[in-house]
C-alpha cells in the first residue's frame, strides 16, 4: 500500500534557516529528506528525528549529478525547497582563475543544483500534485555591488522560478521566497548591524518564523504559482 505520508526535500538542511524549516516539517509528519554540503554536529539532531539525509557539495559536478541519481528513487514528492546557498564577495584583486572559480560555484548552486534537482524530481512532483519553492533573494531586483556573482546567480533563480511555474502548469506549482534580514552572523559586528536595521523599514531582524509563515502559504494555497514573496521587513524599499 502507497504511503500517505507527505514528503519534502530541503536543500542546505544543515544549519540555519534549512535546519529550522527541517524542524517544522518533522512536526507536521512529513518525512524529511535533506541534503547537506559537510558535516555538522546538528544533523545527527536531524537523523534522531527520522530526517534522511544526502551529502552532496552542489559546487562539485559529480557530487550533484550523483544526488540527482540518488534523488529518483522516490516515488513521490509533495514539495521542494531551493534552500542551499553560498554567499561570497566578489573582491577586485582576484585573478582571472579565482573569477572563474567563484562564478562557477555561484552558479553551480544556486541555478544548476535547482534545475537538476527539479528535472530529476518531475515525475515524483507530479505523481502528488506538489509544489516547489526557491529561496532568491532581494539583492536579485536590488543587487549588491559587492555580491556580484552572487546576485547575477540568485536573479537567474528567480527568472527560472517563473519558467518553470509556466512549464509545468498545471500539475505543479512553483513559487519563491526573496528573504532580507532574518538572521545576522556572528560576525556581522554592531555597526554592520546598525547599518543593515536603519535600511529597513521595520528595524528589526526578521528571524526565520515569518519565511516559515511565507512558506507555509505557498505550500497551502493551490492557486498560487510564479510568484515571489518579500520577506524582507521593507528592506528592498530602500537604497544601499
Amino acid at each position: 500500500m502507497e504511503s500517505k505520508m507527505k514528503t519534502v526535500l530541503i536543500t542546505g538542511i544543515g544549519r540555519r534557516l534549512g535546519f529550522f524549516l527541517a524542524h517544522q516539517f518533522v512536526e507536521l509528519g512529513y518525512q524529511v529528506i535533506g541534503q547537506y554540503r559537510s558535516e555538522r554536529e546538528d544533523l545527527a539532531q536531524l537523523e534522531a528525528l527520522g530526517v534522511k539525509l544526502f551529502q552532496a557539495d552542489f559546487s562539485q559536478r559529480q557530487q550533484l549529478s550523483d544526488f540527482c541519481q540518488q534523488l529518483q528513487q522516490f516515488e513521490r514528492m509533495d514539495v521542494v525547497l531551493h534552500n542551499a546557498s553560498t554567499f561570497i564577495a566578489d573582491q577586485a584583486e582576484h585573478s582571472v582563475a579565482q573569477q572563474i572559480e567563484l562564478f562557477d560555484a555561484m552558479y553551480m548552486v544556486h541555478m544548476l543544483a535547482p534545475k537538476l534537482i527539479n528535472e530529476s524530481l518531475y515525475p515524483a512532483l507530479k505523481r502528488a500534485q506538489g509544489c516547489v519553492v526557491m529561496m532568491t533573494d532581494i539583492y536579485a531586483e536590488q543587487p549588491h555591488a559587492q555580491f556580484r556573482s552572487y546576485c547575477a546567480s540568485k536573479a537567474g533563480l528567480a527568472n527560472m522560478l517563473k519558467s518553470y511555474a509556466t512549464f509545468w502548469a498545471p500539475d505543479v506549482r512553483v513559487n519563491g521566497i526573496a528573504p532580507g534580514p532574518m538572521l545576522f552572523l556572528d560576525e556581522h559586528d554592531q555597526q554592520h548591524r546598525q547599518k543593515v536595521l536603519a535600511q529597513t523599514p521595520l528595524a528589526k531582524e526578521g528571524g526565520l518564523e515569518p519565511v516559515w509563515q511565507a512558506i507555509s502559504l505557498l505550500v497551502n494555497n493551490d492557486y498560487l504559482t510564479g510568484c515571489s514573496i518579500k520577506v524582507d521587513g521593507g528592506r528592498s524599499l530602500a537604497q544601499w
